[in-house]
């Protein structure tokens, strides 16, 4: 099981493929980096790619403190800093796509591209009191927590995808999940975006019923550049819904990039 040593946490992560475009993919709420092993399954020729398991997450060290947007951005910097990755895709998904903008906004220096799958909104979490007590009250318990991870499924997955994604939401303490809902509500960049000249791509699925594409197209309009992908049928979990789509996606948008500094370099 794989670790790096970080500042006040040991952090696991999963490291799959070999090449020259290296991603670095963080997970959302009550996720690990199990998250992301239909992507790592299908990882396209010429790619790396590391999987992290947050602070307190599935094998990283447990710890109580440190449980909010801007710390989790620094963690991922100390870990790429770690482990010697100067340039590097950031893929975010959900609560994790909101600590991608967070590392964009300190370090858009170190990134090659942005990958925004169904993000936390710019301007944060914005539910009621009722459905926020609701989730709140549900940390730690089985049915509860599947009963939010089927409501983020376009599709259901299958029964034994389904009861390993339980354990790990189940796995999250009351310090790391509480934290994390009270600073996605307090989470707010949306006036920053702008300071971004990163390519990025932003995706959602139509049936997602966590993020408002409100909050999906103050990405797309506020970020220069930025790419926007829609996807029919498809609910919060896009990644894991849609694993191949997802990957040729991926393809796409480095064959993409590289064309552009082609033309680029061809204009100096």
């Amino acid at each position: 099981m794989p670790t790096v040593q970080l500042s006040d946490f040991e952090m696991h992560y999963v490291e799959r493929g070999q090449g020259d475009e290296t991603l670095v993919l963080v997970a959302g709420f009550i996720s690990t980096q199990r998250w992301w092993r239909p992507i790592l399954e299908r990882l396209p020729a010429g790619f790396r790619a590391y999987a992290l398991d947050m602070r307190a997450a599935g094998g990283s060290e447990q710890i109580e403190s440190g449980h909010n947007v801007a710390r989790y951005a620094a963690d991922v910097h100390e870990f790429v800093e770690a482990m010697g990755l100067s340039r590097f895709v950031l893929v975010g998904h959900s609560m994790g796509g909101g600590v991608a903008m967070q590392y964009a906004l300190d370090h858009q220096d170190r990134l090659k591209a942005l990958i925004l799958a169904n993000p936390l909104a710019p301007y944060g979490m914005r539910i009621d009191q009722a459905t926020t007590d609701w989730i709140n009250s549900v940390q730690g318990q089985a049915a509860g927590q599947r009963m939010m991870l089927l409501g983020g499924h376009g599709t259901p997955p299958p029964e034994a995808d389904l009861e390993e994604l339980v354990t790990d939401a189940v796995a999250w303490g009351k310090a790391m999940y509480q934290g994390m809902m009270d600073d996605m509500a307090r989470f707010d960049v949306s006036d920053r975006l702008n300071e971004l000249n990163v390519p990025t791509l932003v995706t959602w699925g139509d049936r997602d019923r966590v993020i408002p594409f409100a909050g999906i197209m103050d990405v797309f309009t506020k970020i220069s550049g930025c790419g926007l992908e829609v996807w029919h049928g498809v609910g919060h979990h896009l990644p894991r819904e849609r694993p191949d789509w997802f990957v040729e996606l991926l393809g796409r948008f480095a064959a993409s990039r590289g064309s552009a500094a082609t033309r680029a370099d061809r204009q100096k």
